[in-house]
């Protein structure tokens, strides 16, 4: 009798410790999948090139490759050569990813603008940008700084430090108050004349002719294999 019970009792003891064993089961396999899933990263981003039209530029030419959240890639080439100072200012704020996911706040028939002078005083505290002087007209496709007016006054005042704006008709009554730093390429216009209140900016970048490798196209891409 006594042999029966301990047997019994060893039984009991075997099937509560798998029971407890099921029953941590769960517990871990929902920790790994958390760990799993906490561990994904983001896709790497597609790095920005030159079309062939802005790649027949002279080399050395900067040109401001600008990308929108909704699609569409905006080409400017940067007059460094007769605006120095209002281009290398304009680079700074880039390469400091100033625009990146920036929104556009200004559409009106005649232009679009974007920028914002807190953040790039944020960058570099106490910014200030000259009006720079310039021999070019304030057309379609012109790219320039915007500058303030108060109320009732009859000249323009201080130079915004970042925000700059795409002229998308021509605009002489502009002229000569506005230096106009960069000009929008082919295409390109064709994406401004689309943009929207509040279209949002993906992300600026500026390239330089002849030291980024030219985009794949379909002929030169290999093919893949079988």
């Amino acid at each position: 009798m006594k042999k029966w019970l301990v047997l019994g009792v060893a039984l009991a003891v075997a099937f509560a410790f798998v029971a407890c064993k099921k029953k941590e089961v769960p517990t871990v396999a929902t920790a790994g999948t958390a760990a799993g899933t906490a561990a994904v990263a983001p896709p790497p981003e597609t790095p920005l090139a030159l079309s062939p039209e802005a790649q027949k530029l002279p080399k050395g030419t900067k040109v401001a490759v600008m990308e929108l959240e909704k699609g569409g890639v905006v080409e400017i080439e940067l007059l460094e050569k007769e605006t120095p100072k209002t281009v290398a200012n304009f680079v700074d704020l880039v390469n400091g990813k100033l625009y990146d996911n920036l929104p556009v706040h200004r559409v009106e028939d005649f232009v679009v603008q974007t920028g914002d002078d807190e953040k790039a005083n944020e960058l570099h505290p106490g910014i200030k940008l000259d009006v720079e002087k310039d021999k070019r007209k304030c057309v379609r496709g012109a790219v320039s700084m915007a500058r303030s007016m108060a109320p009732g006054a009859t000249t323009y005042g201080d130079t915004s430090p970042s925000e700059f704006f795409i002229l998308k008709k021509d605009s002489p009554h502009l002229d000569p108050d506005f230096c106009v730093f960069g000009m929008v390429l082919g295409d390109g216009m064709k994406v401004v004349d689309g943009i929207q209140l509040n279209d949002v900016i993906k992300r600026v970048g500026v390239l330089t002719v002849g030291e980024e490798a030219a985009p794949t196209t379909a002929k030169e891409a290999t093919p893949a294999k079988k």
